[in-house]
């Protein structure tokens, strides 16, 4: 009997040595999703604004007006759910979007428009991809469903930046140019 329960503080030891880092990690793990969605919704309500400033197409302006409008929202949310559970809210977004913005911004005319049209149809599909992951994989369950909640608004903004139309006139910037940005496994 004495061996048994030395056999069993001693599991019962193990285990709490580890849960420290299961906890951190889990953590971790939040304040990844929550770094990547938050850059990912700068960027989106900074390229809508862009829209707004710099197309003449009105569908694109109004395209432009809804993701600002939508993701600001969204951005609040993160916002709150971050101090709700003490999670730390990135500055700014990632320096490859900061430069997609910025090849923008020389483009005028249907060359803005088309690699505007280039440029949401793949974040969205990267932020799908994103919110995919973390409502399947996150350790909050809140978060896990918060992110489940917002994956069909962000297939309608793809399914209606697919459906922009725009004049024939190629692009500056192609849609590889955000293929480099992979989502990783949180």
């Amino acid at each position: 009997m004495k061996r048994y329960l030395k056999y069993c503080f001693a599991v019962l030891g193990t285990v709490i040595l580890f849960l420290p880092n299961i906890s951190a990690q889990e953590a971790n793990r939040d304040q990844e999703f929550l770094t990547k969605a938050v850059s990912s919704n700068q960027f989106e309500i900074a390229l809508g604004t862009q829209a707004l400033n710099q197309s003449e197409n009105e569908e694109i302006k109004q395209y432009g007006q809804m993701l600002v409008n939508d993701h600001t929202k969204v951005l609040e949310e993160l916002e709150e759910a971050a101090m709700s559970k003490k999670l730390v809210v990135p500055d700014g977004m990632e320096e490859d979007q900061a430069s997609i913005l910025k090849s923008l911004s020389v483009l005028t005319g249907t060359d803005f428009d088309r690699a505007f049209k280039d440029v949401a149809v793949k974040m969205h599909e990267n932020a799908i991809a994103l919110f995919e992951n973390a409502s399947n994989n996150l350790n909050d369950e809140e978060f896990r469903s918060w992110a489940a909640e917002k994956v069909p608004s962000l297939r309608s903004h793809l399914e209606k930046a697919k459906e922009l139309q725009v004049t024939s006139s190629e692009s500056h910037i192609s849609s590889h140019s955000m293929e480099g940005d992979s989502i990783e496994t949180l």
